[in-house]
């Protein structure tokens, strides 16, 4: 960012000059472009002020947190209709429930993962 007060007084003074020697006829041009001169600076400053005044935000990599979730929500529900389906046919009668609390106690411990 350029704060050179003098820079910025010989512009002007430049301008002002230039605006003489042209005429009349040029003082539009001239004013438009001291005016898109002291726009800029002043977009610069604000600029500036914002970058100091706002803390830098990490960068955030990945995919967000929810649409993992989801996904995994999809495979454990994917993955628990043929488990069910395969255990009670196969398995004992109390193996049920022990296969629906790992697959819950699975979602959970992942889930729990991913806030971290």
């Amino acid at each position: 960012m350029t704060n050179n007060p003098s820079r910025h007084q010989d512009e002007v003074a430049a301008a002002l000059r230039a605006g003489r020697e042209l005429g009349p006829e040029y003082d539009e041009a001239l004013a438009a472009s001291l005016v898109e001169r002291i726009d800029d600076t002043i977009e610069e400053r604000v600029r500036h002020h914002v970058a100091r005044q706002t803390p830098a935000a990490p960068a955030r990599t990945g995919m967000p947190s929810n649409t993992v979730r989801f996904v995994l929500s999809l495979v454990c529900l994917g993955v628990s209709i043929p488990i069910t389906g395969i255990t009670a046919a196969l398995g004992p009668t109390g193996a049920l429930p022990l296969v629906w609390l790992g697959l819950i106690a699975f979602y959970v411990v992942s889930v729990v993962g991913l806030r971290r």
